[in-house]
């Protein structure tokens, strides 16, 4: 329930519950306290229609993902109006692989920098969902690792390891659940202050259930900075074969 005050010019305004001229107010005064209900909120619709994303674009290329790892990953960018305009569009599955919708990647460095460089999907349950977690988690045996961004996460699957993301850098209870039977987790998180400091939040809440292991990346550097063989080199000796 939220409550709302409402005040005429005329009287004075009173904020404290307690006060005595409330007390003594009549109900009809126009400045009385009203309980109104808060609306519900609206819940989350997933979008299930593919669109056509141009994976041969040079934002992908910049980040060394592959024009047919792109197509596997549905990522490109759209070149009509909407939501995604001016991004790159990357598709969005739940654990059983149902279509979510698309995340997007602002491509106008004065909107990322004003708005954040990712937009998701209006109340996109996030708390819930890793990203490509469909495809990653059947292999969890072998060991998963963990990125903040889908880029990096396509980027390990080009070199054969399974890889989700947080999309962020927070990790969640139910994002926790879903990695607790992986054989191992390898932290694989930006080398800056805030994905240092949230590699060893993550390491805190997921060793208690799970053998987590934390690889340091090159100070500002991200997973899809990395060519394929240093990737390979940080991370092939938690993934046997």
């Amino acid at each position: 329930m939220a409550l709302k005050l409402l005040h005429s010019p005329e009287a004075p305004p009173c904020f404290n519950l307690t006060c005595p001229a409330r007390r003594a107010s009549p109900p009809s005064a126009p400045w009385a306290a009203v309980w109104l209900p808060r609306p519900a909120a609206a819940a989350f619709s997933p979008y299930t229609r593919r669109l056509d994303l141009e994976a041969d674009t040079p934002f992908l290329r910049q980040k060394g993902i592959r024009c047919a790892t792109a197509h596997t990953f549905e990522a490109g960018l759209w070149r009509g109006p909407g939501f995604l305009a001016n991004c790159v569009g990357v598709r969005l599955h739940d654990t059983q692989g149902r279509p979510l919708g698309y995340a997007g990647r602002r491509l106008d460095p004065d909107k990322a920098r004003r708005f954040g460089k990712w937009k998701l999907p209006p109340r996109l349950p996030k708390r819930d969902l890793l990203y490509n977690a469909h495809r990653a988690l059947p292999q969890a045996l072998r060991g998963l690792a963990v990125v903040e961004c889908p880029w990096g996460a396509m980027r390990l699957a080009q070199v054969g390891l399974p890889a989700v993301a947080l999309l962020g850098t927070q990790l969640f209870e139910a994002q926790r659940s879903l990695l607790r039977d992986a054989a191992r987790i390898v932290l694989l998180l930006d080398g800056d202050p805030a994905g240092r400091h949230a590699a060893i939040r993550c390491a805190d809440l997921l060793s208690p259930t799970v053998d987590v292991h934390m690889v340091d990346l090159p100070d500002g550097a991200d997973p899809d900075d990395l060519s394929d063989a240093e990737l390979v080199c940080r991370l092939r000796p938690f993934f046997p074969s």
